[in-house]
């Protein structure tokens, strides 16, 4: 898994905002493994729940269970495709 950076100092404007709406922060917090994610997406490449779990060593149900979370939190587009075979596929695309 790549590293995260480094805890630092939040900035004080970001500190204001999140205190003028203290129930929406919830929204945009993202745990470690979800951060890990979002930073192995490029800027606009499109990716699979299986390609995410190949690239995170993750199990891929837990992978297209953070996906799902991050598109939730606005940080990925979600589109469906429905396959030949019968069933769906999910396909997410970092926002910027």
């Amino acid at each position: 898994m790549p590293k995260i950076a480094q805890n630092r100092q939040i900035h004080e404007n970001l500190l204001k905002c999140a205190r003028s709406v203290p129930e929406q922060v919830g929204l945009l917090k993202l745990s470690k493994t979800q951060l890990i994610v979002l930073q192995s997406i490029e800027e606009g490449e499109e990716v699979t729940p299986s390609q995410i779990a190949e690239r995170c060593e993750l199990s891929s149900s837990w992978a297209s269970s953070l996906l799902r979370r991050l598109s939730d939190k606005y940080y990925l587009t979600r589109s469906c495709m429905l396959k030949l075979s019968g069933g769906v596929e999910y396909k997410y695309i970092k926002v910027a």
